[in-house]
């Protein structure tokens, strides 16, 4: 059975006619920031899971915001003096591990319910993908799935759609054939839908993000076709159609692979690692998947590095964000969105005394990108646990300057990954999640201040 235990409520905030509230309600709409890797809620899909909240909910109803529930009068109100990043909730996430699990991708929508992406294992295809949801003040409630009769497979990641629906690409290998899967959550309740995706030689999916009704993904092609080789396509949502794909001049693309989607249409591709093979490229395609311009930020002297976000920010620039290696360092890199000129860089973290940084997805505020560092006494390497954990958040202004370094208290989590993934919350507050997929005995979910 699946056990979600309950979130730990800080003090300062209060019951107020009858419901959670925190006074000052921001308006907060659309996509705050979403990254990684699903959709919303409904009663579709929850058979074989059981989930624990407090006062015994049901968890098939689908959560509601306090001005939406009758047995719940009032408004949904928000924080007005609380001190900048104090952690406002706390859930610790614990599952039965046979049956279910998370990613590292959630997403908040427009009424405040969170949904984290995952699935089920047990299904007579194997996995099914699927989103567990959790209330705007850290109430967990209940999961959706694919259908029975036509599962979707283990999540690559989860995205918010313009209409408020969760995306999820799943991928399995049966029978030697690379598959993949799009479950669409609706997010009124209604049942998931799946559809086969038509990938063409993409193999093994790394990223992808949302284009209007399709959807624009990254990865390799399978390993008997040497050297290989680099993929990125685009898909129907609806139909899983291919609508075209592209084969970028790559060094052996094995990790690194980002896309990035702009708000007027822009998609980017990037492949950036250096060790053994050194390549850092990004690639501005064209609505029919043509190639505008290729820049190269591969700058000497080459060190171990690997590229960890791509996102395209107010001001007709994009932003990679790149993890180095011995010495632990995040940096920043910004890239004009016209010709692929080099802009600024910024040295976000770097090893020092407080531990090795590492960094996980990046979040685009209006005003800046938040960048959550997560540290650890011993060296960094790829997923490595950190004992103690500490973290921070960088607050990267769109011109490369350094806004703010604050310390984050992180209840309940004392070691772990040092890659954090953020969100924007209801309330402008700081959504953090806690996953690793190679250990998902430390799943935590946190709320802080705006």
């Amino acid at each position: 059975m699946t056990s979600i235990q309950t979130a730990t409520i800080f003090p300062r905030l209060a019951l107020v006619a009858g419901v959670l509230a925190i006074t000052g309600c921001l308006n907060v709409q659309g996509d705050l920031g979403v990254f990684t890797e699903g959709d919303s809620s409904g009663a579709a899909g929850t058979e074989g899971t059981s989930t624990t909240t407090s006062g015994g909910a049901d968890p098939t109803v689908v959560p509601t915001t306090a001005a939406d529930s009758e047995e719940s009068p009032g408004e949904l109100q928000c924080p007005e003096d609380l001190p900048h990043l104090d952690p406002m909730w706390s859930l610790p996430i614990s599952l039965d591990l046979e049956v279910n699990f998370l990613s590292s991708s959630f997403a908040m929508l427009s009424d405040g319910r969170i949904a984290i992406g995952g699935g089920r294992f047990g299904n007579p295809e194997g996995i099914n993908s699927g989103v567990m949801w959790v209330d705007w003040h850290g109430e967990p409630t209940n999961w959706s799935f694919g259908p029975d009769d036509h599962p979707g497979y283990f999540p690559v990641g989860l995205r918010r759609a313009a209409d408020d629906s969760l995306v999820l690409l799943g991928f399995d290998i049966q029978d030697g054939q690379h598959v993949m899967r799009i479950t669409r959550v609706p997010a009124d309740g209604s049942p998931a839908t799946v559809v086969d995706a038509d990938l063409g030689h993409l193999a093994w999916p790394s990223d992808f993000e949302l284009l209007g009704d399709s959807m624009v993904i990254i990865g390799r092609g399978i390993e008997e076709e040497e050297p290989l080789a680099l993929w990125v396509a685009r898909v129907d949502l609806a139909t899983g159609a291919l609508a075209w794909e592209f084969n970028p001049p790559s060094v052996y693309p094995l990790d690194g692979m980002r896309v990035a989607v702009g708000p007027n249409g822009e998609i980017l591709a990037a492949h950036g690692a250096a060790g053994d093979q050194d390549e850092f490229k990004v690639w501005r395609l064209g609505d029919d998947g043509s190639v505008l311009w290729t820049a190269d930020l591969l700058d000497p002297p080459v060190r171990s590095n690997q590229l960890i976000d791509l996102v395209i920010t107010p001001g007709e620039q994009a932003v990679a964000i790149v993890q180095h290696f011995s010495p632990a360092e995040v940096t920043a890199h910004a890239i004009g969105l016209a010709d692929g000129e080099a802009g600024w860089q910024t040295q976000v973290a770097i090893e020092d005394a407080s531990g090795s940084p590492a960094f996980g997805r990046a979040l685009v505020d209006p005003d800046g990108l938040s960048l959550p560092i997560g540290r650890g006494p011993t060296p960094y390497f790829s997923e490595a646990s950190a004992d103690p954990l500490t973290a921070s958040l960088v607050r990267l202004g769109f011109d490369g300057a350094i806004l703010e370094d604050t310390p984050l208290t992180l209840p309940g989590v004392t070691a772990g990954s040092r890659r954090l993934t953020p969100a924007r919350g209801k309330c402008g507050d700081l959504l953090l999640l806690h996953s690793n997929s190679n250990d998902q005995t430390r799943l935590h979910l946190w709320s802080f201040a705006p």
